[in-house]
Protein backbone atom coordinates (compact mmCIF):
# COMPACT_ATOMS: atom_id res chain seq x y z
CA UNK A 1 0.00 0.00 0.00
CA UNK A 2 1.40 3.45 -0.55
CA UNK A 3 1.56 7.02 1.06
CA UNK A 4 -1.58 9.24 1.25
CA UNK A 5 -0.90 12.40 -1.50
CA UNK A 6 -1.62 15.97 -1.37
CA UNK A 7 -2.24 16.87 -4.56
CA UNK A 8 -2.16 20.80 -4.57
CA UNK A 9 -3.50 22.49 -7.54
CA UNK A 10 -0.96 25.16 -8.07
CA UNK A 11 -1.08 25.63 -12.00
CA UNK A 12 -0.32 29.43 -12.86
CA UNK A 13 -2.13 30.58 -15.94
CA UNK A 14 -0.57 32.33 -18.38
CA UNK A 15 -3.23 33.46 -19.67
CA UNK A 16 -3.34 37.33 -19.31
CA UNK A 17 -6.67 37.62 -18.44
CA UNK A 18 -6.59 35.33 -15.61
CA UNK A 19 -2.94 36.70 -14.36
CA UNK A 20 -4.53 39.99 -14.18
CA UNK A 21 -7.78 38.73 -12.48
CA UNK A 22 -5.57 36.63 -9.86
CA UNK A 23 -2.87 39.54 -9.32
CA UNK A 24 -0.38 37.56 -10.85
CA UNK A 25 -1.16 34.60 -8.79
CA UNK A 26 1.28 35.60 -5.88
CA UNK A 27 -0.51 33.80 -3.71
CA UNK A 28 0.94 30.31 -4.58
CA UNK A 29 3.90 30.59 -2.32
CA UNK A 30 2.39 31.05 0.87
CA UNK A 31 -0.36 28.10 0.16
CA UNK A 32 2.38 25.81 -0.77
CA UNK A 33 4.74 26.67 1.94
CA UNK A 34 1.80 25.28 4.57
CA UNK A 35 1.17 22.44 2.80
CA UNK A 36 4.42 21.17 2.08
CA UNK A 37 5.19 21.20 6.05
CA UNK A 38 1.87 19.82 6.93
CA UNK A 39 2.78 16.71 4.20
CA UNK A 40 6.57 16.28 5.68
CA UNK A 41 4.82 16.25 9.69
CA UNK A 42 2.62 13.51 8.09
CA UNK A 43 4.40 11.34 5.96
CA UNK A 44 2.20 12.36 3.42
CA UNK A 45 3.46 12.72 -0.32
CA UNK A 46 3.04 16.26 -1.76
CA UNK A 47 2.48 16.73 -5.57
CA UNK A 48 2.09 20.09 -7.08
CA UNK A 49 0.10 20.34 -10.02
CA UNK A 50 1.45 22.91 -11.76
CA UNK A 51 1.20 21.78 -15.72
CA UNK A 52 -2.52 20.40 -16.96
CA UNK A 53 -2.69 18.77 -20.05
CA UNK A 54 -4.26 21.70 -21.83
CA UNK A 55 -2.12 24.47 -21.72
CA UNK A 56 -4.99 27.21 -23.02
CA UNK A 57 -6.29 26.88 -19.61
CA UNK A 58 -7.95 30.36 -20.42
CA UNK A 59 -10.41 28.44 -22.71
CA UNK A 60 -10.00 24.81 -20.97
CA UNK A 61 -10.37 25.97 -16.92
CA UNK A 62 -7.71 24.11 -14.32
CA UNK A 63 -11.07 23.60 -12.52
CA UNK A 64 -11.93 21.43 -15.07
CA UNK A 65 -8.64 19.81 -16.38
CA UNK A 66 -7.74 18.75 -12.62
CA UNK A 67 -10.31 16.04 -12.46
CA UNK A 68 -9.02 14.62 -15.79
CA UNK A 69 -5.33 14.97 -14.30
CA UNK A 70 -5.35 13.62 -10.86
CA UNK A 71 -4.92 10.09 -11.45
CA UNK A 72 -3.06 9.89 -14.61
CA UNK A 73 -0.09 12.69 -13.55
CA UNK A 74 0.52 10.27 -10.32
CA UNK A 75 0.55 7.26 -12.54
CA UNK A 76 2.82 8.70 -14.86
CA UNK A 77 5.30 10.03 -12.06
CA UNK A 78 5.57 6.25 -10.74
CA UNK A 79 3.73 7.27 -7.59
CA UNK A 80 1.79 4.45 -5.46
CA UNK A 81 -0.81 5.65 -3.35
CA UNK A 82 -3.51 4.95 -1.16
CA UNK A 83 -5.48 7.98 -1.34
CA UNK A 84 -5.37 11.42 -2.53
CA UNK A 85 -6.36 14.89 -1.37
CA UNK A 86 -6.86 17.60 -4.34
CA UNK A 87 -6.67 21.00 -2.51
CA UNK A 88 -6.95 24.22 -3.79
CA UNK A 89 -4.06 26.82 -3.78
CA UNK A 90 -6.53 29.52 -2.35
CA UNK A 91 -5.93 27.41 0.88
CA UNK A 92 -3.20 27.72 4.25
CA UNK A 93 -3.74 24.16 6.03
CA UNK A 94 -2.61 25.20 10.09
CA UNK A 95 0.42 23.32 11.34
CA UNK A 96 -0.72 21.48 13.48
CA UNK A 97 -3.94 20.15 11.88
CA UNK A 98 -4.55 16.33 11.97
CA UNK A 99 -4.12 14.08 9.88
CA UNK A 100 -7.59 13.74 8.18
CA UNK A 101 -6.55 10.62 5.99
CA UNK A 102 -6.86 8.90 9.45
CA UNK A 103 -10.51 10.13 9.99
CA UNK A 104 -11.99 8.73 6.15
CA UNK A 105 -13.08 5.09 5.33
CA UNK A 106 -13.66 3.92 1.88
CA UNK A 107 -16.11 6.59 -0.20
CA UNK A 108 -14.97 9.90 -1.70
CA UNK A 109 -14.67 12.50 0.82
CA UNK A 110 -15.67 16.39 0.34
CA UNK A 111 -17.26 19.48 2.61
CA UNK A 112 -21.03 19.78 1.94
CA UNK A 113 -21.31 23.44 1.31
CA UNK A 114 -24.70 24.76 2.52
CA UNK A 115 -23.52 27.97 3.96
CA UNK A 116 -24.18 30.41 1.08
CA UNK A 117 -27.08 28.37 -0.59
CA UNK A 118 -28.64 31.55 -2.76
CA UNK A 119 -25.29 31.23 -4.35
CA UNK A 120 -25.57 27.58 -5.00
CA UNK A 121 -29.15 27.78 -6.21
CA UNK A 122 -27.94 31.01 -8.97
CA UNK A 123 -25.00 28.35 -9.74
CA UNK A 124 -27.59 25.39 -10.52
CA UNK A 125 -29.63 27.35 -12.44
CA UNK A 126 -27.05 28.95 -14.27
CA UNK A 127 -26.10 25.59 -15.74
CA UNK A 128 -29.97 24.31 -15.52
CA UNK A 129 -29.99 23.47 -19.46
CA UNK A 130 -27.47 21.06 -18.44
CA UNK A 131 -29.37 19.42 -16.29
CA UNK A 132 -32.24 17.85 -18.31
CA UNK A 133 -34.48 19.03 -15.44
CA UNK A 134 -33.36 17.22 -12.70
CA UNK A 135 -34.70 17.61 -9.16
CA UNK A 136 -31.60 18.88 -7.73
CA UNK A 137 -31.01 18.68 -4.66
CA UNK A 138 -29.38 21.80 -2.84
CA UNK A 139 -28.35 20.29 0.34
CA UNK A 140 -26.48 17.80 -1.07
CA UNK A 141 -23.95 20.28 -2.68
CA UNK A 142 -20.14 19.61 -2.39
CA UNK A 143 -17.70 22.12 -2.57
CA UNK A 144 -14.61 20.91 -4.85
CA UNK A 145 -11.89 23.03 -2.83
CA UNK A 146 -11.27 20.12 -0.85
CA UNK A 147 -12.14 16.35 -2.11
CA UNK A 148 -10.61 12.99 -0.86
CA UNK A 149 -10.30 10.10 -3.30
CA UNK A 150 -8.66 6.25 -4.00
CA UNK A 151 -8.57 4.39 -7.15
CA UNK A 152 -11.82 2.82 -7.48
CA UNK A 153 -13.56 6.64 -7.70
CA UNK A 154 -11.61 7.29 -10.84
CA UNK A 155 -14.82 5.73 -12.98
CA UNK A 156 -16.41 8.62 -11.40
CA UNK A 157 -14.08 10.93 -12.67
CA UNK A 158 -13.94 9.49 -15.99
CA UNK A 159 -17.77 10.24 -16.11
CA UNK A 160 -16.50 14.22 -15.85
CA UNK A 161 -14.53 14.14 -18.07
CA UNK A 162 -16.88 12.57 -20.78
CA UNK A 163 -19.63 14.84 -19.79
CA UNK A 164 -17.18 17.66 -20.26
CA UNK A 165 -16.07 16.87 -23.62
CA UNK A 166 -19.60 16.09 -24.60
CA UNK A 167 -21.03 19.37 -23.93
CA UNK A 168 -17.77 21.74 -23.71
CA UNK A 169 -19.05 24.12 -26.65
CA UNK A 170 -22.26 24.57 -24.24
CA UNK A 171 -20.45 24.65 -21.29
CA UNK A 172 -17.81 27.18 -22.54
CA UNK A 173 -20.77 29.26 -23.38
CA UNK A 174 -22.24 29.26 -20.21
CA UNK A 175 -19.01 30.29 -17.58
CA UNK A 176 -18.85 33.57 -19.54
CA UNK A 177 -21.89 34.31 -18.57
CA UNK A 178 -22.87 32.35 -15.45
CA UNK A 179 -20.52 33.91 -12.46
CA UNK A 180 -21.94 31.10 -9.66
CA UNK A 181 -19.21 28.16 -10.29
CA UNK A 182 -17.34 26.88 -13.22
CA UNK A 183 -16.83 22.82 -12.58
CA UNK A 184 -19.12 22.90 -9.47
CA UNK A 185 -22.51 22.80 -10.90
CA UNK A 186 -21.76 20.53 -13.38
CA UNK A 187 -19.76 18.17 -10.86
CA UNK A 188 -22.62 18.30 -8.35
CA UNK A 189 -24.97 17.10 -10.81
CA UNK A 190 -23.46 14.51 -11.91
CA UNK A 191 -22.80 13.23 -8.29
CA UNK A 192 -26.41 12.95 -7.91
CA UNK A 193 -27.41 11.74 -10.89
CA UNK A 194 -24.59 9.20 -10.64
CA UNK A 195 -25.54 8.31 -7.17
CA UNK A 196 -21.90 9.00 -5.82
CA UNK A 197 -21.90 8.45 -2.05
CA UNK A 198 -19.70 10.46 -0.16
CA UNK A 199 -18.42 11.42 2.94
CA UNK A 200 -18.94 14.30 4.37
CA UNK A 201 -15.80 15.86 6.20
CA UNK A 202 -15.97 18.47 9.58
CA UNK A 203 -16.34 22.08 8.87
CA UNK A 204 -13.05 22.71 10.51
CA UNK A 205 -11.15 21.20 7.64
CA UNK A 206 -12.93 23.53 5.12
CA UNK A 207 -13.39 26.94 6.74
CA UNK A 208 -14.19 29.21 3.72
CA UNK A 209 -15.82 32.73 3.31
CA UNK A 210 -13.53 34.52 6.32
CA UNK A 211 -14.61 37.91 6.35
CA UNK A 212 -18.43 37.25 5.45
CA UNK A 213 -18.76 35.00 8.53
CA UNK A 214 -16.22 36.91 10.48
CA UNK A 215 -13.92 34.32 11.12
CA UNK A 216 -11.32 36.82 10.90
CA UNK A 217 -13.01 38.50 14.97
CA UNK A 218 -10.88 37.32 17.82
CA UNK A 219 -12.46 35.52 20.50
CA UNK A 220 -14.71 37.56 22.40
CA UNK A 221 -15.09 34.76 24.75
CA UNK A 222 -12.04 35.12 26.21
CA UNK A 223 -10.80 38.56 27.03
CA UNK A 224 -7.05 37.55 27.28
CA UNK A 225 -7.09 35.32 24.12
CA UNK A 226 -7.27 37.80 21.36
CA UNK A 227 -6.63 34.49 18.78
CA UNK A 228 -8.76 35.13 15.27
CA UNK A 229 -11.69 32.63 14.89
CA UNK A 230 -10.44 30.60 12.11
CA UNK A 231 -6.92 29.83 13.43
CA UNK A 232 -8.58 28.96 17.26
CA UNK A 233 -10.76 26.52 15.49
CA UNK A 234 -10.09 25.54 11.75
CA UNK A 235 -7.93 23.90 10.11
CA UNK A 236 -7.65 24.46 6.97
CA UNK A 237 -8.57 27.80 5.53
CA UNK A 238 -9.40 28.76 2.61
CA UNK A 239 -9.53 32.41 1.11
CA UNK A 240 -11.56 31.89 -2.09
CA UNK A 241 -14.58 34.22 -0.73
CA UNK A 242 -12.40 37.24 -0.95
CA UNK A 243 -12.37 39.29 -4.04
CA UNK A 244 -9.01 37.75 -6.21
CA UNK A 245 -7.30 41.07 -6.92
CA UNK A 246 -6.88 40.75 -2.71
CA UNK A 247 -6.38 37.06 -2.03
CA UNK A 248 -2.43 37.29 -2.35
CA UNK A 249 -2.22 40.65 -0.25
CA UNK A 250 -4.89 39.14 2.86
CA UNK A 251 -2.87 35.18 2.36
CA UNK A 252 0.98 37.06 2.78
CA UNK A 253 -0.57 39.10 6.00
CA UNK A 254 -1.84 35.88 7.25
CA UNK A 255 1.49 34.13 6.60
CA UNK A 256 3.77 37.00 8.02
CA UNK A 257 1.33 36.69 11.44
CA UNK A 258 1.86 32.56 11.35
CA UNK A 259 4.74 31.72 9.59
CA UNK A 260 7.10 30.95 12.73
CA UNK A 261 4.94 27.81 13.75
CA UNK A 262 5.90 26.52 10.55
CA UNK A 263 9.67 26.46 11.71
CA UNK A 264 11.12 23.22 12.88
Amino acid sequence: MGKNVIFWIGVKSTDPILLKKHSNFEYLDVSKKSWEYWCSKNDVVFYEYKEPRDLDTGKNLVTWQRWFDVFEQLEDSKIEFNKVALVDASSIVKWDAPNFFNEVNTNPVAFRSLENIKWIYEGVKGYSKLFNDYDFKLTEYVSCGFQIFDKSHKPFLDKIKKFYYANQVEILKLQKTVSRGTDQPVYNYLKQIHKVKFDYISPAYMVTHLNRFDWLGGNWQLKEDSTPFFVKYGYIWFFSGFDKTQRGRLMNQTWDIIKGNYEE
